[in-house]
């Protein structure tokens, strides 16, 4: 990127085509989800996985974004940016968080930056400075550590696809071990109510249907972007009331989101 970020002609694309080419490098696989979808059988699909428990251990809990770059622990857009403090606090304390991380390119970060005052942002200067500054402030409200600001990879979003976890204990950093590509995550489960998480479902297919991720590329009955629901054993987590929640948010993107689900191993 040239100075005072410009962008010449040249980068933007450059930039096309690499969209394109994460696009198509995930083709093969949401294909075989939308065949699967449109005969009723992704929920058998998932259950036959002989490794889907290994997805459902966490290596930490520290809390991340809900950004397919930033895998790993649990997560909450920005994370818990753009919350009510108190609630973003006693949703740290609550689900006993290791840690908190901020991320380079935040949406979330991006959108919290615009609330401030003119004065504000001439101080902070960008959402990663904010977003940064966040984070911390939370950390130290919640006594726990901020673990540090993540170089978040390419610099858009790039999944197809985001996981509704009701378990909380959805790890993206094993995507690949279930043929997953990259994924939005949203720990449903640790939310203490729905609206919330369902704003966070809908941040992510903003983003993933703008040009901060596929955009245009992103189509209805052709290659939908697909929510999966992760249903819990509980009833308040299960797969029917969290397919209800993430059907009523598909609901406002003109078809280019289809929902399905499975059922957590036990």
């Amino acid at each position: 990127m040239p100075r005072h970020g410009r962008m010449r002609m040249s980068d933007f694309f450059d930039r096309r085509e690499m969209v394109r080419d994460f696009f198509q490098a995930q083709e093969g696989i949401l294909r075989n989800f939308y065949s699967l979808h449109e005969r009723g059988g992704l929920e058998l699909h998932f259950e036959s996985i002989a490794t889907l428990k290994d997805v459902f251990r966490l290596e930490d809990r520290c809390f991340r974004c809900i950004d397919d770059r930033t895998p790993g622990g649990l997560h909450a857009a920005g994370p818990v940016i753009l919350m009510d403090e108190k609630k973003g606090v006693d949703m740290l304390r609550r689900t006993r968080a290791e840690g908190i991380y901020s991320h380079t390119g935040c949406s979330a970060a991006a959108i919290a930056f615009e609330d401030l005052s003119e004065n504000m942002k001439k101080f902070y200067e960008n959402p990663d400075n904010y977003g940064m500054f966040y984070a911390k402030r939370m950390a130290k409200k919640a006594d726990i550590p901020y673990m540090g600001h993540i170089l978040a990879l390419p610099h858009f979003n790039m999944a197809r696809l985001a996981v509704y976890d009701g378990t909380g204990s959805f790890d993206n950093s094993k995507l690949e071990t279930i043929g997953l590509p990259p994924a939005f995550v949203i720990s449903r489960r640790y939310h203490s109510d729905a609206e919330t998480a369902m704003k966070e479902v809908s941040l992510a297919l903003t983003a993933a249907t703008s040009s901060q991720g596929f955009g245009r590329l992103i189509k209805a009955g052709k290659t939908p972007f697909l929510i999966l629901v992760v249903g819990a054993r509980q009833n308040e987590f299960s797969l029917n009331r969290l397919m209800e929640e993430a059907e009523e948010v598909a609901k406002d993107f003109g078809g280019k989101v289809i929902v399905d689900g499975f059922v957590a191993p036990a």
